[in-house]
């Protein structure tokens, strides 16, 4: 055999193998994400959008149309949140004004009259009718599309938001006029609106909720401080806060989110305009992440350059980084559900967050043998696209979305038992006179079981004060009991002093301000 031949069959067994390791390594990758797709099947994993989703609403249980004509009938920026008449105003602490109580309506930028508060609440009127009537439903269903995945719109979440502002200002004033059984119906309506659109199955739909109860506990609190609230209404109103669920509605909004993740990546496969979409088109994760090539036929080699690195990019995602990629954040999605249920069955997060940290590191991706030829050359990395969208080791809490999800969640539950609590302490004060020695005295006329710390699953901290008040407390984001101290942690600046502050040391339900720390709060705004 000559020598010319011997050369031609080396170059060829090379060639063939640089063409064939390449595509038995996709096919090996392809059929690793098949396989751990099959195996979350076989365990009743839903993993597309149609298997996520809610039955429909039968039209007869559905208060959407109500909804719609009330969102049509607000007046815009009648209560625009600057201008909100104060409602649990944090002046220090774990201690917050009395709203309906103050002689004007002032905030640290704005002064306005109580007759120009509830001539804007007069004119939402109408509007609070329909709430109401849209409230009284099972559920409110805004049939929303969610095959668009990541091109799904919310905007219903504006009229929403403004519903509640409306409501919360109306529940002011009703009470700086001394209507408590007004003003307890419409945080009852604050709250069964947010209960009927639990179904909403996006992970900014829950977070919302979640805001929603927030301010429905402002509310709530400001209706504790009046003296003439009749037990019948406390009752009623604790009742609706019983009825909120965040834990399971955030788990089933993720599995959304994961269906609409299995829904793109093939599209990003079979499609480069996809794939550019998804990267930096309208709506897209990175602006500018990648340059699309041009097209055009410029002839300056420097344009030709960014084009062939963006294309490789793009092909080396597609055909190889893409399945690594999504297999990676399968796995990690389904951590982070395995934490939400453990956290649904033990009625415990602090845990369960612990463990999903600790597993989530074990398995981040730290092989960076590419990182030096990216970077030098200046090629985008998509490697991982996908599967960092929800963690970065750079976030001070270590795992970016899923830490935020489960902390956001912890929050509002925590909320949630809390005001129970408090409406239930308010109840036992109108029938005994004063508060209980502690909260087993509750049960069972007032309580059906004494509420738990969701950070730890110990009950909830009480302690009845010789000045006839008492200090309720979560033990907070840290996890650790600071003796109901509501301040933030050390060496934290932050002008936000509402009561469940991720940096606070403990979660204190406030008590009412004296009028000192009222003119204190005044004569020194927060910036």
């Amino acid at each position: 055999m000559s020598r010319r031949r011997k050369i031609l069959i080396f170059a060829g067994i090379i060639l063939g193998a640089a063409i064939l390791i390449p595509v038995i390594r996709h096919y090996q990758l392809r059929s690793s994400v098949a396989s751990y797709i099959a195996g979350l099947k076989a365990r009743g994993e839903p993993m597309e959008i149609s298997e996520a989703l809610l039955a429909p609403v039968p039209p007869g249980s559905n208060g959407v149309e109500a909804a719609r004509a009330a969102f049509a009938l607000l007046t815009p920026g009648s209560f625009a949140e600057s201008n909100l008449p104060p409602m649990m105003q944090m002046v220090a602490p774990g201690r917050a004004m009395i709203g309906w109580q103050q002689p004007e309506v002032r905030g640290p930028d704005f002064t306005n009259s109580w007759s120009n508060v509830m001539a804007a609440a007069a004119a939402n009127q109408a509007a609070r009718a329909l709430l109401m009537k849209a409230a009284a439903y099972p559920a409110i269903d805004f049939q929303l599309d969610y095959t668009k995945a990541y091109d799904l719109r919310l905007p219903q979440y504006r009229g929403l938001r403004q519903s509640m502002q409306g409501l919360a200002a109306a529940v002011i004033c009703d009470l700086h006029d001394g209507n408590t059984a007004s003003a307890a119906t419409n945080i009852c309506t604050m709250l069964a609106l947010d209960q009927a659109i639990r179904g909403d199955r996006t992970e900014f739909s829950q977070v919302t909720r979640g805001a929603f109860a927030e301010i429905a506990a402002s509310a709530t609190w400001e209706l504790l401080q009046v003296t003439n609230v009749t037990d019948a209404e406390l009752a009623g109103l604790q009742t609706h806060w019983e009825r909120l669920e965040f834990i399971k509605e955030m788990e089933n909004a993720d599995l959304m989110e994961r269906a609409f993740m299995e829904s793109e990546i093939p599209k990003m496969r079979a499609s480069a305009a996809e794939f550019y979409r998804m990267f930096n088109g309208p709506g897209g994760f990175y602006a500018n992440f990648v340059d699309e090539p041009s097209g055009e036929a410029t002839g300056k080699l420097g344009h030709i350059w960014i084009d062939a690195k963006t294309t490789y990019a793009m092909s080396m995602w597609r055909f190889w980084w893409s399945y690594s990629d999504e297999l990676q954040a399968l796995k990690q999605y389904q951590i982070f559900f395995e934490s939400l249920r453990a956290v649904e069955t033990n009625q415990v997060f602090y845990p369960a967050y612990t463990n999903m940290e600790n597993r989530l590191h074990a398995i981040v991706v730290t092989d960076d043998s590419e990182d030096w030829w990216l970077s030098k050359l200046d090629i985008p990395d998509a490697r991982w696209f996908f599967s960092e969208i929800n963690v970065s080791s750079e976030n001070s809490f270590g795992y970016d979305l899923y830490a935020t999800i489960i902390r956001t969640t912890m929050r509002a539950e925590a909320t949630k038992r809390i005001v129970i609590t408090a409406i239930a302490l308010k109840r036992f004060q109108l029938q005994h006179g004063n508060y209980p020695e502690n909260l087993s005295e509750l049960t069972p006329e007032f309580l059906t079981t004494v509420p738990l710390d969701p950070v730890d699953g110990q009950p909830l901290r009480y302690h009845r004060n010789a000045n006839g008040t008492y200090l309720l407390y979560s033990i907070g984001e840290n996890g650790v009991d600071d003796g109901g101290n509501p301040s933030l942690e050390k060496d934290v600046t932050d002008s936000n002093q509402y009561w469940p502050n991720l940096h606070a040391l403990d979660w204190v339900w406030p008590q009412p301000a004296a009028p000192a720390e009222v003119q204190n709060f005044y004569n020194h705004p927060p910036k």
